[in-house]
């Protein structure tokens, strides 16, 4: 099954050779930001920040730098904000799903319940707030402000929209932008801003940002369906089991196959967990995976035009590269169906 797309791109000449020692750099000053929490604080947040994933988010900063100018110490400390600040909202994401695993070790509220993890990750939360005012002005600190206002909002919205049968496709897009894109977006303008890009290359590197996190979080949503917990590293089954409405159950719903689709619209409707076991191998569930990967398909295509906007550089083919490995997660999903 598909592994994280930042961590193997497929061409070798352009993968994350280019900035693994600033990659390096994040991780080190993540590890330096536990010293500034109380002793008793302190193990809880050296656990939870050894259990760093993808780096993702980071890898876009920095990656971004690199194509506009050069990696700068504001891009390393912003990049390992933006991790802590991804990694709050998983620590709030497991909690939510009642996930007991991620990234092959147990989670904060497998480990320490529910309550002490949500502390734990509004304590990350507010960390981060503290290094983006020492490295931007008031402008970069709102922008990093709305951002976070974002993510939290999408999270409200998804928790409050389950099994909700009125959602529209239209919604769920709007959704999963705030929940995930934002911080892909953030990422790219955010590094583009402490460069002193002008505003038009800067906003449009906040579109890549957000198309290119629409993309991977409807291969998320795909994954969920099709993966499994030992390939993926994580709880996978608890979208169908929660009732969040993602974009395969969108087109289940409006599938060609009447039984198919009036089946999953009543289940929806009953607040009832939909039945993927049976579903898998139909012709309604390979299509409705399909009909996702083409729509995330399209979105990173569109991304990827963006790129035509940097200057021709090692760093901006390493960044088309990243996406192309996108493309081949994304076709994955739909093999052996």
């Amino acid at each position: 099954m598909a592994i994280p797309f930042f961590s193997k791109l497929r061409d070798k000449k352009t993968h994350l050779k280019l900035i693994n020692k600033e990659l390096q750099k994040v991780r080190d000053e993540i590890a330096a930001q536990t010293e500034a929490f109380e002793p008793y604080v302190r193990e809880y947040m050296r656990r939870i920040c050894r259990g760093q994933g993808k780096m993702l988010r980071p890898g876009l900063v920095l990656l971004t730098a690199a194509a506009t100018g050069g990696i700068k110490k504001e891009h390393v400390t912003f990049a390992a904000l933006l991790e802590m600040i991804h990694m709050a909202s998983l620590i709030h994401d497991d909690v939510l799903d009642k996930a007991d695993v991620r990234r092959d070790q147990p989670t904060p509220n497998a480990l320490w319940g529910n309550e002490l993890a949500v502390l734990l990750g509004d304590s990350l939360l507010a960390q981060a707030i503290v290094m983006g005012a020492e490295i931007g002005g008031s402008k970069f600190c709102r922008k990093m402000a709305v951002a976070m206002r974002d993510l939290c909002q999408g999270e409200v919205e998804q928790s409050s929209r389950l099994w909700d049968a009125d959602m529209s496709r239209a919604d769920y897009y709007e959704l999963i932008r705030k929940k995930t894109a934002t911080l892909f977006a953030v990422a790219m303008s955010g590094a583009a801003y402490l460069q002193g890009m002008d505003e038009e290359i800067t906003e449009q590197l906040n579109r890549m940002g957000t198309l290119l996190g629409i993309a991977y979080q409807i291969y998320d949503d795909c994954l969920d369906l099709t993966g499994t917990d030992e390939n993926a590293g994580k709880t996978l089954g608890t979208d169908a089991e929660k009732g969040k409405l993602t974009l395969p159950v969108f087109f289940l719903m409006e599938s060609s196959c009447e039984d198919v689709a009036d089946d999953v619209r009543n289940r929806v409707a009953r607040h009832e967990e939909i039945d993927y076991t049976s579903l898998r191998g139909t012709e309604a569930f390979r299509e409705a995976i399909q009909r996702s990967v083409d729509e995330a398909l399209s979105r990173n295509e569109e991304a990827r035009e963006v790129l035509w906007l940097l200057p021709d550089t090692k760093a901006r083919k390493a960044m088309a590269e990243m996406t192309y490995r996108l493309d081949d997660l994304l076709r994955d999903c739909c093999t052996d169906l």
